[in-house]
């Protein structure tokens, strides 16, 4: 029975051999096809990861750069601005540069007048101007011309046998003479000058010891607060230095310092002090008071007195007995804005010729003084 089973059962064995062989290599490919899908699978979604992060990366990447360039461009647009704003204040200084002034000296002094006595060589040094920064340009022609119609008031004890009237005349300029008359001097002093505008220049010229002290000072200090010019010729000042005179040498940086009396005829001589001085050169040039007279030598020997300058003055010694000397021994000086000029010697103590020559200098730049004043207010 087995036999027979055995022979019944060869077909059907036959028949499942392959079958179960394919089934068996079946299994067997599709284990390992399992594996590799599975490995495959791995691998593609580690390529994915790896994919977004370097997607991620780059897009990050990419961010930074664009925010790097965007501050490049904000910093190149601040530079861009600094640099114009440095340039347009570089510009603006150099602007204001330029338009400042450039501090150009302007003539303050001018050529002679017509008919004015003078040596060769004033006609050389009349172009040449001092300089004053705070002065308008000077007007040549019109001051000229203003000059030949300034109120000029003269007092002159020596009259007609005086120095300053032919100083005056020989300039061809108008002027109210009162000679040696006190009275007539106070009432043209307090008249405030013609239609009350003010006396360009007064000349006291005191030189025969006549009475002009106490008040006319007074009046005179008055009519230099409103801006005359004044020339004083005063020999007495040691005797009225405390008086009423002291407030215009206080105004002026000066004070007395000794009586110039009994001096040898031989040591009379006076020398120029501060020499570059205009009113030693303009209009006249190369005066020198080295002729003395002893015209007064019958009045004690009493030539006049000496100046000194006051500490911090800012005043101009013209002439002097002494000339290395810089700050005393004067015997002319001149101060306020060249407003103002005081001689303490006298006239006739030297030589005419020369002397009319230093008056009309005096009267020359005293009235430039006060033309330019007048421009200035």
């Amino acid at each position: 029975m087995n036999s027979l089973f055995d022979r019944r059962m060869y077909p059907l064995m036959f028949f499942l051999l392959p079958v179960l062989f394919v089934l068996i290599v079946g299994l067997a490919c599709n284990t390992p096809s399992t594996e590799s899908s599975n490995q495959t699978q791995v691998s593609i979604n580690v390529q994915a990861t790896q994919y977004s992060q370097n997607q991620t990366l780059t897009a990050e990447a990419d961010e930074v750069q664009t925010q790097n360039e965007e501050v490049a461009a904000e910093l190149s647009a601040q530079e861009q601005q600094d640099a114009q704003t440095a340039t347009q204040m570089s510009l603006d200084v150099q602007a204001t540069v330029n338009a400042q002034p450039t501090n150009t000296p302007q003539p303050t002094n001018t050529p002679q007048p017509t008919n004015t006595p003078q040596s060769e060589s004033s006609q050389d040094q009349a172009s040449q101007q001092p300089s004053g920064d705070t002065q308008p340009a000077f007007d040549q022609a019109g001051f000229e011309a203003w000059m030949q119609t300034a109120s000029i008031l003269l007092f002159e004890d020596m009259a007609f046998l005086g120095y300053v009237q032919p100083a005056l005349d020989a300039m061809s300029l108008n002027y109210v003479d009162v000679d040696d008359a006190l009275g007539h001097f106070k009432t043209q002093l307090l008249s405030g000058g013609p239609n009350g505008q003010g006396w360009d220049l007064i000349i006291s010229a005191k030189e025969a010891r006549e009475n002009v002290s106490g008040e006319f000072y007074v009046y005179i200090n008055d009519a230099m607060n409103t801006g005359s010019s004044v020339i004083i010729e005063e020999w007495n000042i040691d005797d009225i230095a405390n008086g009423k005179i002291g407030i215009i040498l206080g105004r002026c940086g000066v004070e007395f310092q000794k009586d110039w009396i009994n001096i040898p005829v031989d040591k009379q001589l006076l020398f120029p002090i501060n020499g570059e001085n205009p009113i030693h050169h303009y209009p006249n040039e190369g005066i020198s008071l080295t002729n003395p007279t002893n015209n007064w030598q019958w009045d004690f020997f009493d030539l006049g007195d000496l100046l000194r300058l006051r500490p911090g003055s800012d005043a101009q010694l013209l002439w002097g007995a002494r000339s290395a000397i810089k700050d005393s021994y004067a015997t002319a000086v001149v101060c306020i804005d060249g407003r103002l000029i005081i001689q303490t010697y006298g006239s006739h103590s030297y030589g005419a010729d020369r002397v009319i020559m230093m008056w009309s200098n005096y009267i020359y730049n005293a009235l430039m003084a006060r033309y330019q004043y007048l421009q200035m207010h």
